[in-house]
């Protein structure tokens, strides 16, 4: 037994070894400032369940399932909106179920599945921890246990109930700060006072003023006592997809009007404290008639645009406003929001590309070399930023739209590569380039897998020296 035990420090040096030989020097990023870069520090997602585009789109009118016209409600905050925000109408939805379609919108992957958002580095939540982003969520749907597992602090309703809603506030991070917590314990008690002597839809517009006036709540919140603390705050109002469902067509159009009458705190807050915000739906809505007592959107019966079809409005000091009217999917939501927040990851199985909705782009430029790297990027032949023994760079403001070249050097050898910036892009030197056409070898990389090549076979050797004096 003692002569085993003694085997394991041989083994984990020789395991040390060809790490440190193998694998590259872990070295801070540079940040390299070519242009002005305006991000937001923090984001509010606000997920309008069952919000179909064709009902709050600028100019839009939805119709029927036989074909009339519907009445679309009045939004005249949303509109007001547009002016200094992004919009994109046609954000097509792959599948139009409330737990699939919310587990898409945070992983980036288009056959996402509520299952899914529990796997390893599977959503936004996993990237943005990675940058010290604290995870809140206030929801009354979409928060399956995944969804929940994802948040460091969470409100959530237990039953999507409006008549009988039991809320509980659940901590997975035992270092949120207490009056985080408190606030939303705060909340959880505040709704039984808004939903007194309210029946009907009233009560449903009681419901989405209590959600996003505590949205509002806690975006101030954050901004007095945490301003230093960057976060991600995900809210989801249930109220539109139950009106749909319960209260027909009148119905889903006055719990529209609701939350759109209701939106302007929780922009005022967010606007004031360098917070982007993010309104977009998980899925539509579809009736059979314009007077249709009820709706649907996950049955192949009600398959249309009305159902399949949500918006995406981005409102953040780093976009450039105006109207999208490019088809993107549902999947794209994720890898736009860490572009708009400028942070580098992605979603593990995401298959979304992040839109160009910011004025400027982003770019990370790593390399696998054994020593520190020089890094130039050029325009036009014309060297406009470099920098000097790092393993990381990351170039911030660029003009988007344009063709780079990124020279890399460490003595060895040089390698290049064109770069089109239309969004934010990520590059990798050596044994893989990410977001080029092709893998870059050079001098330096075979040595590595050379000397990797043999450093394994002299562990192998040692285990079984090792081994044959055990027994």
């Amino acid at each position: 037994m003692a002569a085993r035990v003694g085997t394991y420090p041989g083994l984990l040096v020789l395991l040390l070894l060809w790490l440190s030989l193998t694998s590259p020097l872990v070295a801070a990023q540079t940040c390299i400032e070519v242009g002005e870069a305006n991000q937001p520090q923090n984001l509010v997602l606000l997920i309008v369940d069952g919000m179909g585009s064709g009902y709050v789109s600028p100019g839009s009118v939805p119709a029927a399932l036989d074909g009339t016209p519907i009445l679309p409600p009045d939004v005249l905050f949303m509109d007001s909106l547009v002016a200094e925000g992004v919009m994109l109408p046609d954000i097509s939805v792959p599948i139009p179920s409330t737990g699939p379609a919310h587990s898409v919108i945070v992983t980036g992957y288009s056959g996402a599945e509520p299952e899914t958002v529990a796997y390893v580095g599977a959503t936004i939540y996993d990237v943005l921890e990675d940058e010290d982003f604290l995870t809140m969520a206030l929801m009354h749907k979409g928060d399956s246990a995944p969804m929940r597992g994802e948040q460091d602090v969470i409100l959530y309703s237990e039953a999507n109930s409006i008549n009988e809603p039991v809320l509980i506030v659940q901590i997975n991070d035992n270092a949120v700060p207490v009056d985080i917590v408190d606030e939303l314990e705060y909340w959880e008690r505040q709704l039984p006072a808004y939903l007194e002597g309210n029946e009907g839809i009233d009560r449903y517009t009681a419901y989405s003023d209590w959600e996003l006036d505590a949205a509002a709540d806690m975006v101030l919140l954050m901004a007095q006592q945490h301003p230093g603390m960057r976060y991600i705050f995900t809210v989801n109002v249930g109220v539109v997809d139950s009106a749909g469902h319960y209260r027909g067509v009148e119905g889903y159009a006055d719990a529209i009007e609701g939350v759109d009458h209701r939106l302007e705190p929780l922009y005022t807050a967010a606007s004031e404290s360098s917070t982007a915000l993010v309104i977009t739906a998980d899925h539509g809505m579809a009736f059979r008639t314009a007077d249709a007592a009820r709706g649907g959107h996950a049955s192949e019966d009600y398959r249309s645009p009305e159902a399949l079809t949500v918006p995406l409005l981005i409102i953040s000091p780093n976009i450039v406003p105006g109207v999208f009217d490019d088809g993107f999917g549902q999947e794209d939501v994720a890898p736009t929001i860490l572009s708009v927040l400028d942070v580098a990851g992605r979603p593990k199985y995401g298959d979304g590309e992040a839109i160009p909705v910011k004025d400027y782009a982003n770019l990370w430029v790593s390399s696998d070399a054994g020593a520190g790297t020089d890094v130039e990027l050029l325009q036009g032949g014309e060297i406009i930023a470099s920098g000097e023994g790092a393993h990381s760079y990351v170039f911030v403001g660029l003009k988007p739209k344009i063709n780079y070249i990124v020279k890399v050097s460490n003595g060895d050898g040089l390698l290049e590569q064109a770069v089109h910036l239309d969004v934010d892009r990520s590059i990798r030197f050596g044994n893989s380039m990410v977001g080029g056409d092709e893998t870059v070898w050079d001098g330096e990389m075979w040595k590595k897998v050379i000397a990797s090549i043999l450093i394994l076979l002299v562990i192998a050797g040692g285990m079984i020296v090792i081994s044959r004096i055990e027994n």
